[in-house]
């Protein structure tokens, strides 16, 4: 019963250092370009901590988790429409999540687009090669080094007002690294992955036990607790406009997982730290994406703002 639990439980405590760093592909590129870059180096950290948590000792049992595959211009695709999705819809999966639970309903268009976006592409009569590599069952020397030189430049070179934030997010990754080693396939968009392989592609064998789900609400349940301000119910208002915009984030944002076999939180916590070329040129394509959609938004704001004195 307590293994069946403790999943769900890590899910909730995820959940909960998610909403607390706001922990976002986004916001660690806009903090990029405003050459604050130990934000976005703390997330692409986040999956590699598996190699410490998890004991050498089980290490032969560590390839069941790892999924390798071969760079190829299907990944690079994808990462960046995903990364562009994500800067439009202003958070990548997580923090989509993040701000459902801060009672931010909005955001179900996205998760809806997202549904759309990647069944869309699991439905058309295309097949799309992937050459898997052979797992790993040990890192690098090197992962521990990277690792360890992080939480010191953390520690003496980040601004102490900084810190909480980067130690939080290393915690995250940390309690997710140890999720992952028990439920390998835990994250939103590698549910949502076997949710469409099953109902499209008729793989009955791939629909989520009911344990997945449970993680998923731990999850929720776990922002939901740390939000530190939740948007009330009678104060939300519906904008037509508003939605269409996220819908259509959220279209481009499951194309591109789909293409690149997973989200941001499948490609941190799953493809990184398995050492997949894939996964590497994945989170790159990512960052153009984001960094792309970024200036698009701020194209159209001065546009609009352009026009309405213009109006005026």
């Amino acid at each position: 019963m307590l293994s069946y639990l403790l999943p769900i439980l890590l899910a909730g405590l995820v959940g909960s250092l998610a909403q607390k760093t706001g922990l976002c592909m986004v916001r660690g590129v806009q903090e990029l370009l405003a050459k604050r870059s130990g934000f976005l180096a703390a997330i692409l950290c986040c999956g590699f901590w598996f190699w410490l948590v998890i004991p050498s000792a089980i290490g032969d049992s560590v390839s069941i988790t790892m999924s390798r595959y071969s760079a190829s211009p299907l990944f690079g695709l994808g990462g960046f429409l995903f990364g562009l999705g994500a800067a439009l819809n202003k958070g990548c999966s997580i923090s989509t999540i993040s701000k459902l639970s801060k009672g931010h309903f909005y955001m179900f268009s996205t998760v809806l687009g997202w549904m759309l976006g990647w069944s869309f592409l699991a439905s058309i009569p295309v097949s799309f090669e992937y050459n898997t590599l052979s797992s790993i069952n040990s890192p690098p020397i090197t992962v521990s080094a990277v690792l360890f030189t992080l939480v010191a430049l953390i520690l003496f070179r980040i601004p102490q007002q900084r810190r909480p934030i980067l130690l939080g997010i290393i915690l995250f990754g940390i309690i997710a690294s140890i999720l992952t080693y028990q439920v390998p396939h835990w994250s939103p968009s590698q549910l949502l992955k076997d949710i469409s392989a099953a109902s499209i592609h008729g793989e009955s064998e791939k629909w989520p036990s009911l344990q997945r789900y449970l993680i998923i609400l731990g999850l929720v349940f776990g922002m939901a607790v740390s939000a530190k301000k939740r948007l009330p119910l009678n104060e939300f208002k519906l904008r037509p406009l508003q939605l269409i915009l996220h819908l259509c984030a959220g279209v481009i944002m499951g194309i591109g997982a789909s293409l690149a076999l997973g989200g941001n939180d499948s490609q941190l916590l799953v493809a990184l730290p398995s050492f997949s070329p894939a996964g590497a040129i994945t989170i790159i394509s990512m960052i153009v994406g984001i960094s792309s959609g970024i200036l698009v938004r701020k194209a159209i704001h001065r546009f609009t703002s352009k026009a309405t004195k213009d109006i005026k």
